[in-house]
């Protein structure tokens, strides 16, 4: 185990959608951007995004699910230098800062947004 992932400790949950997977860490959110949808909506859309993000949950100011009501819903990390909203659906859906879940069902995204809350306030505990 090398000194990153020993700092890091065990992944306290994972989440895998249409955005990839979502993973939560002691001390860290990272997001994995993969898979078809990803890539269909770059080819066509030109979104440009990065492939895998990593917040720390002591820079993390806010987690917010933003709706839309034709569109599937996102989560999205407010830290500092995040990037800002741009108020363009897609840009803002396929950001460094948020990740995508389902189109039918977001209960699960729901409770990794309270997992990562409460991991966030721990973590503020702590220190």
């Amino acid at each position: 185990m090398n000194a990153i992932a020993a700092r890091r400790g065990p992944r306290l949950a994972a989440l895998s959608g249409m955005g990839g997977r979502l993973l939560l860490y002691r001390d860290c959110i990272r997001i994995v951007r993969h898979g078809p949808w990803f890539t269909a909506v770059n080819l066509l859309h030109h979104v440009e995004r990065e492939i895998e993000t990593t917040i720390l949950l002591d820079r993390l100011v806010a987690v917010h699910l933003v709706r839309s009501l034709l569109l599937v819903q996102f989560l999205r990390f407010t830290y500092a230098g995040a990037p800002v909203p741009t108020g363009h659906y897609l840009r803002d859906a396929f950001a460094e800062n948020a990740f995508l879940f389902s189109l039918v069902d977001n209960r699960p995204l729901l409770a990794m947004k309270a997992r990562i809350v409460d991991a966030a306030r721990a973590r503020d505990a702590m220190l």
